[in-house]
């Protein structure tokens, strides 16, 4: 029996060694380690990359990414959040980053993602937020979700950091 790996970085970086050195190398060159000029120029491109959503913001983490999302949503304390159940702990940490407490919803068994037929059942006066989370090159229902979350004060926050670029249709 051998041993399947689930990921191998190690294989990508030398895939790729001269040019992430290369990088690295920029960057402390420069002097600024945040907010400098390939931060920007990051920004710029993945805007581009995304349909010209018009700009971008580079954050630390994707933890950060969604906890900055759900404060600006004024999301904390006396809220819940939905996410799938399957989520990395990355997800859930962004919920409790803002006060907010997660609800699990189950996994759909077709495409290992939130399970659309059981949200209804998950949410309530003090639910906030969706968070359905892209995974295993599989997108969301999104304009089902939208359907299901109708006219509420529920805000969806997507997860893609397993899917820069998916398109449902």
């Amino acid at each position: 029996m051998s041993r399947i790996r689930l990921f191998d970085y190690l294989d990508q970086y030398h895939a790729l060694r001269d040019e992430i050195d290369a990088a690295i190398r920029r960057v402390l060159e420069s002097g600024r380690l945040i907010l400098g000029a390939e931060v920007r120029q990051f920004e710029e491109e993945f805007a581009a990359f995304l349909g010209g959503a018009g700009y971008a913001v580079g954050v630390n983490s994707g933890t950060d990414a969604l906890a900055i999302c759900l404060l600006a949503l004024g999301i904390g304390r006396d809220a819940e959040v939905i996410t799938v159940a399957n989520t990395a702990v990355p997800t859930v940490s962004a919920i409790r980053m803002t006060g907010a407490t997660p609800v699990f919803c189950d996994v759909d068994p077709t495409t290992c993602l939130m399970d659309l037929d059981e949200l209804e059942s998950r949410i309530t006066p003090r639910t906030r937020a969706v968070i359905p989370v892209h995974l295993f090159g599989n997108v969301v229902d999104v304009p089902r979700l939208r359907r299901i979350v109708g006219h509420r004060p529920i805000a969806i926050v997507e997860d893609c950091a397993q899917a820069h670029g998916a398109r449902l249709r």
